[in-house]
């Protein structure tokens, strides 16, 4: 298919501060916003006796911001799930500061919105929440303790934090590594490299629905049979990638080229009307009659395809018709003699 266009820079550096599991990371972030809140409130009654308006606009925004992860599409809320670590942050600067407390009890909660942004957000939401809270932890102990050792234990926490997001991000970036391995292995055909049924169907419901002109052809390898009885399935593997990259080399950038399974190939052709997918479906048949397969002791095995071509919309509207129209002429073309093009 044709290439997404070019993401602006400033939606690269917002979706690198979002969440790797937008769905997921939202749910628990309004609860942990939730939590905020009530600790917010509670924590300050029992510190002072009473609410001033500040106390109640904070939370009051905590209240707003887990409503709107929760109402809000998923991708209008992925990169705002950032905001709940740094409220958390925010709320535990302001706690401490209000009770005083400098101490270890106080600022080891520190610790906590740091640990779900480094396990739940992408890099760049893991750094901004951790420097922001190095930085609150700063205010807390330039505030409420002695130059000296405000410092000195500033350095101990930032070192702490530092070393949890590190550790925590790298896991999930080696988490998401193999993931996306393990769907790029689902996407791709290992013998031939071309895509598999899976990524071929999800285009053709693509085009099937656009309604644009396109063309779908599904191939076969003539008597594939024989090749294996006569090679060995090795040499059936090596006939299958051969015909694989002669086809590869005669689509263009955007088209989908597919094995389909065993030694049936499809390609889907986009933005293509059904002339021009006629002359170049031909050439495929060519491309594969006039390069034989050379083996490794140098002989050559001569093979041919046959390929049936059906086009939207002119035979179909739907991908399940178009796929019964293209078979269809395939079948069609084998029994006209195998080696050639037939049309639905």
């Amino acid at each position: 298919m044709r290439p997404p266009p070019r993401t602006p820079r400033w939606r690269s550096a917002l979706a690198s501060l979002g969440a790797r599991n937008p769905r997921s990371a939202r749910a628990w972030a309004s609860i942990a916003l939730l939590a905020t809140s009530v600790t917010c409130i509670g924590s300050t009654w029992s510190a002072t006796g009473e609410l001033h308006w500040p106390e109640l606009v904070a939370t009051g925004s905590l209240v707003a911001l887990s409503a709107a992860l929760l109402l809000l599409p998923v991708v209008v809320t992925a990169p705002l799930v950032v905001l709940a670590p740094l409220s958390g942050s925010a709320t535990v600067l302001w706690l401490d500061l209000v009770t005083r407390d400098a101490g270890v009890t106080g600022r080891a909660f520190f610790t906590v919105p740091v640990i779900w942004a480094a396990s739940q957000l992408r890099t760049g939401g893991a750094v901004v929440v951790t420097a922001a809270t190095i930085a609150a932890d700063a205010v807390v102990a330039g505030v409420l303790l002695p130059r000296q050792e405000a410092v000195t234990t500033s350095a101990y926490t930032a070192t702490l934090l530092v070393l949890v997001t590190a550790t925590l991000a790298r896991g999930a970036w080696k988490q998401d590594r193999l993931v996306e391995q393990l769907r790029r292995q689902a996407r791709t055909d290992p013998l031939t490299g071309l895509v598999t049924r899976r990524v071929l169907d999800a285009a053709t419901e693509q085009v099937a629905a656009a309604g644009s002109p396109a063309a779908l052809v599904v191939i076969d390898i003539d008597r594939f049979k024989c090749v294996n009885d006569t090679h060995g399935h090795l040499g059936g593997d090596a006939a299958l990638a051969h015909v694989a990259g002669l086809i590869a080399q005669h689509c263009r950038e955007h088209d989908v080229v597919a094995r389909m399974g065993g030694d049936e190939l499809a390609v889907l052709m986009p933005d293509c009307p059904p002339a021009v997918a006629v002359e170049r479906a031909e050439r495929f048949v060519q491309a594969v009659r006039e390069a034989p397969l050379v083996l490794p002791g140098g002989r050559r095995v001569p093979l041919s395809i046959s390929a049936g071509l059906a086009a939207v919309p002119q035979d179909a509207r739907a991908a399940r018709d178009l796929y019964a129209s293209a078979d269809s002429a395939l079948y069609a073309a084998k029994r006209a003699g195998r080696d050639r093009l037939a049309r639905a």
